[in-house]
């Protein structure tokens, strides 16, 4: 089961995943790295010194993840010893007081303070409980710190490199020990089977465009839209219209595209080309 899985542009589709080594197991004392291997699919994209610094780039985003385990180890044997030191104080302090109340028993007839006895042992389980706690928020603001600059890296390297997209993924497996319990799969049905633990695995996945996508992307198109010019005016000549010139009509047909030409012409101009066909009769 993976988590985390973004939207992916179409173009881009997954051909690689770079594991990380270390995540697991506490009394693993070496260091969180990347696979230094470089997937098939990125040769030719990116050349020997720039997979080798993005994996430092990446190793150096992890090298705080040992420290961590380093810290919660410590932590998980340090907190036990001293609920067992505050443990046997608190018992040392009861036999003491118990004695001390059978010596004096025929004096005064006193009990042991069992509360003041037992004062160290609830202060043991109170460290211990209180460290566990805060212990636990350490680690899970160590790890989001660490997932950060992990994305940071891939964000700044996919930047670069365009065609490849780095994306960090938490895969979560389950798998099961002795004894017997049952879990819910989500959709209300129950199943029993051996107890279930859940294991979640940080990798880097790679996605890579199409080798047709990336050259149509590497030659942008521009278009440009021309506007239309205006419409040619058309201008009319009475003159020419009505027949002056070299070929002159006669005066009945000059008056009637004279009265056809009317309502483009100004009542000067037609009661002016009226008289001077009438003049020609």
């Amino acid at each position: 089961m993976t988590l985390g899985t973004p939207l992916i542009s179409p173009e881009f589709r997954a051909n690689g995943r770079i594991e990380i080594y270390g995540q697991h197991g506490l009394c693993d004392g070496t260091d969180v790295t990347v696979a230094r291997a470089m997937p098939s699919i990125l040769e030719g994209r990116l050349s020997s010194s720039q997979w080798n610094k993005f994996c430092d780039d990446l190793d150096t985003a992890l090298k705080p993840a040992a420290k961590m385990r380093k810290i919660m180890l410590g932590g998980m044997i340090v907190l036990p010893i001293l609920f067992i030191v505050f443990g046997a104080a608190s018992f040392i302090t009861f036999v003491i007081q118990s004695q001390n109340s059978f010596d004096d028993f025929p004096n005064n007839g006193g009990s042991p303070n069992v509360l003041g006895s037992f004062i160290f042992l609830i202060i043991g389980a109170v460290v211990m409980f209180a460290g566990f706690g805060i212990l636990m928020c350490v680690a899970v603001k160590s790890r989001n710190r660490i997932s950060a600059g992990m994305r940071k890296v891939c964000d700044e390297t996919s930047a670069r490199h365009p065609g490849v997209s780095f994306h960090v993924r938490y895969e979560s497996r389950l798998w099961s020990s002795g004894g017997y319990g049952y879990y819910d799969d989500g959709y209300g049905h129950h199943h029993h089977h051996n107890n279930v633990h859940v294991s979640t695995t940080e990798y880097i996945e790679v996605y890579v465009a199409d080798a047709a996508t990336n050259n149509n992307l590497q030659v942008p198109l521009v278009t440009a839209t021309v506007a239309p010019s205006a419409p040619p005016k058309t201008y009319y000549d009475p003159e020419a219209a009505l027949g002056s010139g070299e070929q002159k009509k006669t005066p009945a047909e000059r008056m009637r595209e004279l009265e056809q030409m009317k309502g483009l012409l100004s009542d000067e101009e037609y009661q002016r080309k009226r008289a001077e066909i009438m003049s020609d009769v």
